[in-house]
């Protein structure tokens, strides 16, 4: 059997600006507004030294506020400085996952990513996160958005090679929404509603692993393969083969076990539940796996039967062929940290019953320094994996589609 091509990772190769998936946005803190002049804050620093010592419990609030004063003026070293001196001195004061530090903690964030320092923003991450869980375990709220921030964090430091091993950050990620899933049954049994968004996270996981190229390793790219001796792997590696090799029903298991939770919980709407039939005939798609594909969609449509409006909301939702995957997995709104070019290209095409363009023709005209853009843009638009169009309930094809595409390289 020949070896299919990968898919295009839409988002980070390809997006359609005209998308809705482009409005996402990775998370990163604003400056807050200072509350006086550096010049004003430095004296009062100096004051609270002279009174208390360097290390006074007093001194957190001023040297926060001259933070926000100095990333005002744009010296963001110098306010780097100041909050790394604030959160020690908070830590010293009230304990090492005092929640005074949180909102500091996210402003270095900011600093180091907009300093291009991402190594640096990807430990601070992880020590806002466990300061958190900290807070959590102790009587804290805000489970869901910490950890959807941190699994963001951990999804764009993936997708931007951040480090030498990628691997271990996938295994990381299974790990923090098992752990929540875990927490979550625990407390509010296994069909609440309250699992939804980790077992997404999940999916998003299985988008993520079934294109993954391989580690990183002097300039090139090369596939973690599975040596003979199994000693000489480690925990990491052997759960991360583990996630790889079973990865379609993994994907699968957590898109139906949302799907079941769905159809059991009387809350959930018909159009809910309908989205989450189309998302396991997605993962099919995804997948080529046609015929299953075609029967997952045209059930969706069914499932709307006897809804008032629900014909005029399927044709909202199903009326034309939409790119995969239909989520942020692979952050269509942030430029991937390796791209060096970025181009606008505009194409006509049809979309099979099985989701693949068809019949490609260019519309823009290639100068002579986009050519390049052109032919990857062609060839991303042969790998793309398409939600087909469906037209009373069947799966039909589309033609003549023209959509103008940021071609990202």
């Amino acid at each position: 059997m020949p070896e299919l091509p990968p898919a295009t990772t839409y988002g980070a190769t390809m997006l359609r600006r005209d998308d809705t998936l482009a409005a996402w946005k990775p998370h990163i803190a604003t400056p807050p507004d200072p509350p006086a002049p550096a010049r004003e804050l430095e004296l009062r620093v100096e004051e609270e030294e002279a009174r208390g010592g360097p290390m006074a419990p007093g001194l957190v609030a001023p040297l926060n506020g001259l933070a926000a004063a100095y990333l005002a003026e744009g010296r963001d070293a110098e306010a780097a400085q100041a909050l790394r001196r604030a959160m020690h001195v908070a830590r010293l004061s009230e304990g090492l996952h005092t929640p005074l530090q949180v909102e500091m903690l996210e402003q270095l964030i900011a600093i180091h990513v907009r300093q291009g320092d991402f190594a640096a923003a990807d430990k601070a991450q992880d020590y806002l996160y466990r300061v958190r869980s900290w807070q959590r375990q102790h009587g804290g709220e805000g489970m869901l958005e910490a950890t959807l921030r941190y699994a963001h964090w951990i999804r764009g430091a993936y997708l931007g090679d951040l480090g030498r091993e990628r691997f271990p950050r996938l295994v990381g990620l299974n790990d923090l929404f098992q752990g929540a899933i875990d927490e979550l049954e625990a407390s509010h049994g296994p069909d609440s509603r309250e699992l939804l968004p980790y077992l997404q996270g999940r999916v998003e996981l299985s988008y993520l692993i079934s294109v993954y190229p391989g580690e990183n390793e002097s300039g090139f790219r090369a596939q973690v393969s599975q040596p003979s001796d199994f000693d000489m792997a480690s925990e990491a590696q052997l759960r991360f083969w583990r996630l790889r090799d079973f990865n379609f029903r993994y994907g699968l298991q957590n898109l139906r076990r949302r799907e079941d939770i769905l159809h059991k919980d009387p809350r959930s709407t018909p159009q809910e539940r309908v989205l989450a039939h189309v998302a396991v005939a997605d993962w099919y798609q995804w997948h080529r796996r046609y015929a299953s594909a075609i029967r997952h969609y045209e059930e969706a449509w069914t499932l709307m039967d006897g809804v008032e409006g629900g014909e005029a909301w399927l044709e909202s939702q199903l009326a034309e062929p939409l790119e995969l995957p239909r989520e942020a997995i692979f952050n269509p709104g942030a430029i991937p940290l390796g791209t060096l070019h970025d181009a606008e290209v505009t194409m006509r095409f049809d979309v099979s019953r099985h989701g693949e363009a068809k019949d490609i023709e260019v519309l823009s005209e290639a100068a002579r320094d986009s050519q390049a853009a052109v032919t990857r843009a062609y060839h991303y638009l042969r790998n793309m994996r398409f939600r087909p169009r469906l037209q009373q309930g069947s799966v039909v094809r589309a033609e003549d589609i023209e959509r103008s595409y940021q071609i990202r390289y």
